[in-house]
This record gives C-alpha cells, sequence and structure tokens, in this order.
C-alpha cells in the first residue's frame, strides 16, 4: 500500500454517488490498465451512468400515530423500508440517519422505529444529498399531514404545537442545545405574512375547480456526521513558512461542498493571519491517509 499514491484534484458536484460507486467504474478501467500496462480512461454517457450508477434509496414507511383532540403526537410506532438495490454500498448508514431523522422537529414522547434495508433486483442505490435525513423527514411531515386533515386544522397548526425546544431529549439520547426553531420560525412566519398567503390560496381553490395553488412552511432538523465510522474522520498535514504563509494537505475530496475554502479558515484563524496567506495542496495518500 505505501507505493500506491492517489492524487485527486476538485471533482464537482454531486458528490455522494462519488464516494463508492466510481469503485465499480474504476475496476473497470483497472482489468485493461494492467493487461495492457498503460493508462486507460472509461468514461460513460449520460444514459449508461444513469442506468448503472445508483439513485436515491427509495423508502416505504408504514406508521401508527397517536395524538389529541388538539393535535398534539403522544406516540410514533414506524417502519421503514430501504431499497437498498442489488448491494449493500452505504444503504445500512443511510437507513440509520433516516430513523434519526425520524421525528424531523417534532416532540414525541413515545417512539418505536424499525428499520429495514430491502436486496432488490434493481440497481444498487447509493448516497445522495441529505443521506437518507430527507426520506425520513418526508415520511414524517406526511403523518403531520394526515393529522391536519383528520383535526380540519392548516399543517403548521399542528407542527407548532409539537415544536421540540431547548432541553428536549431527542429518540436517540441526544439533548438539544442552542435551540432556535421557535424564533426562527415565527421571523420567517412573519416576514413573508404567511397568514395572508394562505389565506389567498385557501381562497383560491374555493373559487377554483380545476386549478389548485398550494402552499408550506417546512422546517428541518438535520444532524451532522454519520452512522459509518470511516466517514466521520480528518486529519491534516501543515506546513509553517517563515514568511508567515501556511500550506495545508488534508484527507478531504473537494467535491463542491467548499471543503478547501473550509479547511482554509480554519488554519487562517487558527494561526491568526489573512486568508491569502493559507494555500490548499492537493489532496494526496503520499501526504496523509485516512484509513
Amino acid at each position: 500500500m505505501s507505493k500506491v499514491v492517489c492524487k485527486t484534484k476538485r471533482i464537482g458536484g454531486g458528490f455522494g454517488g462519488k464516494e463508492t460507486r466510481s469503485a465499480v467504474v474504476a475496476a473497470a478501467a483497472a482489468v485493461p490498465s494492467y493487461l495492457l500496462n498503460r493508462p486507460v480512461k472509461i468514461t460513460l454517457d449520460r444514459d449508461t451512468d444513469m442506468m448503472i450508477t445508483g439513485q436515491r434509496h427509495s423508502f416505504l414507511g408504514k406508521y401508527k400515530v397517536g395524538f389529541t383532540n388538539e393535535g398534539k403526537v403522544l406516540a410514533l410506532d414506524l417502519e421503514i423500508y430501504n431499497n437498498a438495490g442489488n448491494s449493500l454500498d452505504l444503504s445500512l448508514p443511510i437507513l440509520e440517519r433516516a430513523m434519526f431523522q425520524s421525528d424531523n422537529v417534532y416532540e414525541i414522547p413515545n417512539v418505536r422505529i424499525v428499520g429495514r434495508v430491502c436486496f432488490t433486483n434493481i440497481t444498487s442505490n447509493t448516497a445522495f444529498r441529505g443521506f437518507g435525513g430527507p426520506q425520513g423527514m418526508i415520511i414524517v411531515e406526511n403523518w403531520i399531514q394526515r393529522i391536519a386533515a383528520e383535526l380540519k386544522k392548516s399543517p403548521e397548526e399542528i407542527k407548532e404545537i409539537n415544536f421540540q425546544g431547548e432541553g428536549s431529549i431527542l429518540h436517540y439520547g441526544q439533548q438539544l442545545k442552542h435551540c432556535t426553531l421557535g424564533p426562527v420560525w415565527n421571523q420567517l412566519k412573519l416576514s413573508c405574512d404567511f397568514s395572508k398567503a394562505r389565506y389567498e390560496v385557501d381562497q383560491f381553490n374555493i373559487q377554483n375547480r380545476w386549478r389548485k395553488h398550494g402552499i408550506a412552511m417546512v422546517p428541518t432538523k438535520f444532524g451532522i456526521a454519520f452512522t459509518l465510522k470511516l466517514m466521520n474522520q480528518a486529519g491534516a498535514l501543515v506546513h509553517v513558512y517563515t514568511d508567515g504563509t501556511v500550506l495545508v494537505t488534508h484527507g478531504g475530496v473537494e467535491m463542491g461542498q467548499g471543503l478547501h475554502t473550509k479547511v482554509a479558515q480554519v488554519a487562517a484563524s487558527a494561526f491568526s493571519i489573512p486568508l491569502s496567506s493559507v494555500f490548499i495542496s492537493e489532496t494526496s495518500t503520499d501526504k496523509l491517509k485516512i484509513m
């Protein structure tokens, strides 16, 4: 392994699919490269790429929700099924994140969540932006809408009386600190005059049989890190030169998420120097190895 050096420059956005699915294409290029003893490059056309390299996981959520006549949620019993496709890939940590996000921002005193990864005969699905969080939260917002319809109230009313707050204990044991949900929600609701917009939409829908308008406010809580330990590592090699400039080589890959800029900002802050004095070298395994 010490004789293998991988160097990676910027590779653009859409980085979820590049975490693992690139291995399939890399392996296909490695075989002829080994046999011919020369570099081999494989470029997929867009149709082929979309067919074989995996998409966002589709989810099925089955739930039972207990609530009062006022709309206060008392209990949630949830089963989540994740369509992995033909290989495991990152489907398990994606499922786990969906399970963690399955309360979104709502206080639920009694929770049971069961998650299952499903092995199916389609292309193996993979990481996408949100990493399972959007799927988990979509299921939450679905049953919030169902409660609102059942009680003939607006979804926003149901959301507001169930908001988590400072000190709330989440279903995986974490306590919320510095929770700004309430003030941010109220400020946004006031600044966009949501009540007036909701009234106008309702009036339009009453007066129009075939054309309908819709409006919604959707809060979001999204945690950092991953349940897969190898995706929570970090390291950097830092060189400080006599002219006051700093060279940083880190173990991450710039994929459009602004990583180089953030690392440079951290270094500039740590050394109390201008950002222009920090240079980020390309990611290279001969400088830093993350295992």
